[in-house]
């Protein structure tokens, strides 16, 4: 019977792991995993359930054959306090865990602060929810107080579905600034179906105003996708910090209360913008504009857009546009996330958009030519993009099996020294690789060697 619960357990979790559902803090879980191993025939993958002693999740011996497997761990929380602080499941099994393993967390976690300094994938069943501890400093050892810690060493983490709730922040000490995720110098990090859902106003001796919910703070990390994540009553969404390639995708504002809005909203707004295609070093302008339900333009409000995890404010003009110069010095694909947080007359509104920054185009020049054996003659090979000179770029070319090499000056030329001790007709290719501005280009000639 134990043996149907947990497989049935791991199966749900299969089909419903892009459902995401959120329960209150006074919800708790019926689940009663006991400590069984349980070997997947269909895959190299180990499945740990951990049962109410805590020492047991810490148990190493429960992993002595995980040399050759990855394992999943499913944790709840105690079953008499769910309070991660005085009794942890949850960092216990992380710490146990290694690089590569699945971690299923169920049920409702309060007071957390977990650190994650190994590579994972950390899934929430549906329902499950993680709340902030408003008493103890993370362990990171800042003055915030957060619950998921992403090391370095926690790079290629992956967390999937869970709910995050800050209900307790009325039992504080003090002010504090909660996060829901903190990426602290980590690479390719995914964050995939999360819901923020932040308490807006409780019974506090503190002002609720001079709480800051920070659901995510990318700080000294690359490569940081997140996907299908919902923002309620947060007063900001992505926090970058010398950040690159931080990727928003998807991402949704569950209610009107991003920040200080008041209730009485009257008109919908819309928010219009389209794709963005330029090439690598021109200039072009974004053009956001905002209308309410009959198609007026909204003047002079702010509209805030995030652009590879970085925020800018911008005022819309009397037409209800704003614009942003864009240039890029490198091809990629920037994702844009707009929001506009509404005010007594216009509720909130979103939209998302792209800029494909493209590679230029080059052409290259392949010059006849005629050299005497065995001395050396310059070749001129001209680099070019529509028409201007490409500066310093390595250009080679390829002769009787030989390769010799230039960079361009200032007029795009590569001045490229070829010695060949053979006499008769040879061709040969000259070539500009490319790089992440220019696309690569070759062409053919023939080159005369006499005596």
């Amino acid at each position: 019977m134990k043996f149907n619960r947990i497989t049935l357990i791991f199966l749900i979790l299969i089909i419903s792991l892009t459902f995401i559902g959120t329960v209150s803090a006074e919800d708790s879980s019926n689940l009663n995993l006991t400590s069984i191993e349980i070997k997947d025939s269909s895959s190299n993958h180990e499945i740990i359930s951990l049962d109410e002693d805590v020492e047991k999740i810490a148990d190493e011996s429960c992993c002595s054959d995980a040399n050759d497997t990855h394992q999943t761990w499913i944790v709840e929380p105690d079953h008499t306090n769910p309070n991660q602080v005085q009794k942890p499941t949850v960092q216990p099994a992380i710490d146990s865990a290694k690089d590569g393993d699945t971690i299923i967390l169920n049920g409702t976690f309060v007071h957390c602060h977990f650190t994650i300094n190994k590579n994972l994938t950390i899934i929430a069943t549906p329902g499950t929810t993680v709340g902030v501890c408003p008493h103890h400093n993370h362990p990171s050892g800042s003055s915030n107080y957060g619950i998921f810690y992403i090391t370095e060493q926690g790079s290629g983490t992956v967390l999937d579905g869970f709910g995050f709730t800050n209900g307790f922040f009325n039992m504080a000490y003090d002010v504090f600034n909660p996060f829901g995720v903190f990426i602290d110098g980590a690479s390719n990090v995914e964050l995939r179906n999360l819901v923020f859902n932040w308490a807006a106003v409780q019974s506090t001796s503190y002002d609720p105003d001079d709480f800051k919910f920070n659901p995510v703070i990318v700080k000294d990390s690359n490569n940081v996708t997140l996907t299908n994540i919902f923002f309620n009553n947060t007063n900001s969404l992505v926090t970058n910090i010398n950040s690159t390639n931080v990727n928003l995708l998807n991402p949704s504002i569950i209610s009107s209360e991003i920040s200080k809005v008041n209730v009485g909203k009257v008109s919908n707004s819309t928010i219009v913008l389209s794709d963005l295609n330029i090439k690598v070093g021109d200039s072009s302008k974004l053009l956001i504009t905002l209308f309410d339900d009959n198609n007026n333009p909204i003047a002079n409000k702010t509209i805030s857009l995030i652009i590879d995890g970085k925020t800018t404010d911008l005022i819309t003009d009397g037409n209800g546009s704003a614009s942003l110069a864009i240039k890029y010095a490198s091809a990629a694909t920037h994702y844009v996330f707009v929001s506009f947080l509404g005010d007594e007359s216009n509720k909130p509104s979103v939209a998302n958009s792209k800029i494909v920054v493209s590679k230029k185009t080059t052409a290259i020049s392949a010059p006849k030519s005629s050299l005497k054996v065995k001395k050396v003659k310059k070749i001129a090979i001209t680099l070019k993009s529509n028409g201007k000179a490409v500066t310093n770029k390595k250009i080679t070319i390829k002769v009787n099996g030989k390769t010799f090499s230039a960079k361009t000056n200032s007029k795009g030329i590569a001045y490229v020294k070829v010695k060949l001790t053979k006499k008769g007709t040879f061709k040969y290719t000259v070539k500009f690789a490319g790089d992440n501005a220019f696309k690569s280009v070759s062409k053919t000639g023939k080159l005369t060697v006499k005596k």
